[in-house]
């Protein structure tokens, strides 16, 4: 009986031995077929990339393209005119000033404004928000600078 199992055992040996030689074979010549491919794809790929630059060329000067320019600077022109002619039919109402009339005068909130600026600009002061409070009874307006004030934050309204 061993005498089969080693008939067996090399009968066995000698299909893995035939399998392995064809696998091999085999993927010798996929890797030649894929090495051919590659190449004629690297050598025309030249050629590819050039057909494809004239193509587009071709098609950036086609009459489609032009025309296609043309409609969109038309409908731009369009939408200026538009825009213009809704903004000049809408009315809007807007506060034009706002005067406080003070015992002995009177000042706009521009002119005070203005004064707060010029002050800030003597001062070398300089903020991003700028807070301006009113006293009637001391006839002045106070400022603070992003939050911060002092004492001499102050306009004089009766000198406006």
């Amino acid at each position: 009986m061993r005498k089969k199992s080693t008939t067996r055992t090399n009968a066995a040996k000698t299909t893995a031995a035939k399998t392995t030689a064809t696998i091999k074979e085999a993927t010798a010549k996929a890797t030649e077929l894929a090495k051919e491919t590659v190449e004629k794809a690297i050598d025309k790929a030249p050629e590819v990339i050039e057909e494809a630059k004239a193509t587009a060329a071709d098609i950036a000067k086609s009459p489609v393209i032009e025309e296609a320019k043309a409609t969109v600077e038309e409908a731009k022109a369009a939408v200026k005119k538009t825009v213009k002619e809704v903004a000049q039919k809408i009315e809007t109402t807007r506060i034009a000033e706002t005067t406080i009339e003070l015992p002995g005068c009177a000042v706009t909130m521009t002119a005070i404004e203005e004064a707060v600026k010029k002050d800030m600009d003597a001062k070398e002061i300089s903020g991003k928000e700028i807070n301006v409070y009113i006293n009637i009874d001391q006839k002045a307006a106070y400022y603070t600078v992003d939050g911060e004030g002092a004492d001499n934050y102050r306009i004089d309204l009766t000198c406006l």
